[in-house]
């Protein structure tokens, strides 16, 4: 395939001239290097983007894990809500996406599949095409995507793994609890390994089996060792935020069907980073 059929694929109605002309100004990138020519060849999993003038350019409040022409990732900042009801002031992650593709690849439709907490970080997938939504909806469904976490909790749990499920309710005012009532609530299941131990702290990578709302941070909880920083849910609250990081990925690609594995890179280091920093911060209490 060319860089020409690419192009055409995104922007149909578009001239050859005008196609050429946006090249020759290098606003067409491959793999984040600017093209040269139009017949030039590109592969199925290169990252073909078109940039904007510099004066309209959105500045992302995210990174850029891996972007195609079906899918994008991004590691999302703790605090970025993902999305929200409409004419929402606050910005948010989908609308971000929504911006950046308007200007790098118009005829993308943005599609949200699913969610992170405001006050969590990491991988987040969004769809760029009707094909590719579908695809991602349904793998999400079935809960054929993996996922894994990484959370410092404290007090640290008496096991150095373990799985836990039951079934979860959302009270009205928008928290969610576990329930035994027959019939009742979604059933979710979380796993989990302890990586490493300081004092009453623990990281633990949390793999989930199920998606539910605040399903991992409920859970912590109920099991004796809620998420350091979340209030909200039992966690101590001195350290800046949530410790909780989507920091792996794995999917079916939906043109594809070859699997991906997205990681955030050197998540492993930065939590290992904060993980210190939150026992140094309970060492001065």
């Amino acid at each position: 395939m060319t860089l020409l059929d690419r192009l055409r694929e995104q922007f149909p109605t578009a001239k050859r001239q005008t196609l050429k002309r946006m090249v020759e100004n290098r606003r067409v990138m491959v793999g984040g290097v600017a093209a040269r020519r139009l017949d030039q060849s590109v592969d199925l999993g290169d990252r073909v983007m078109v940039v904007g003038e510099k004066k309209s350019s959105p500045k992302l409040p995210f990174v850029i894990v891996h972007e195609d022409r079906d899918l994008l990732v991004i590691n999302k900042p703790q605090g970025l809500l993902t999305s929200t009801v409409p004419r929402e002031p606050r910005p948010t992650a989908l609308a971000a996406v929504r911006d950046y593709l308007h200007l790098t690849d118009p005829s993308a439709k943005t599609g949200l599949v699913h969610r992170l907490d405001r006050d969590a970080s990491g991988l987040l997938v969004f769809s760029k095409n009707n094909q590719a939504y579908d695809s991602l909806k349904k793998q999400f469904f079935h809960h054929t995507v993996s996922r894994v976490y990484h959370a410092i909790v404290s007090p640290r749990p008496k096991q150095t793994a373990a799985r836990i499920e039951s079934f979860l309710v959302e009270r009205a005012d928008g928290s969610v609890h576990s329930t035994q009532t027959p019939g009742r609530g979604q059933q979710a299941s979380t796993h989990f390994t302890v990586a490493k131990c300081h004092g009453s702290y623990a990281l633990l990578r949390v793999t989930l089996h199920t998606g539910r709302k605040h399903q991992i941070r409920v859970h912590l909880l109920e099991f004796g060792c809620p998420i350091v920083g979340d209030a909200e849910y039992g966690g101590k609250t001195h350290t800046p935020g949530l410790m909780l990081s989507a920091v792996e990925l794995g999917l079916e690609h939906p043109r594809t069907g070859i699997h991906m594995t997205f990681k955030i890179p050197d998540a492993a280091n930065r939590i290992l980073t904060a993980f210190t920093s939150v026992g140094a911060a309970s060492k001065s209490l």
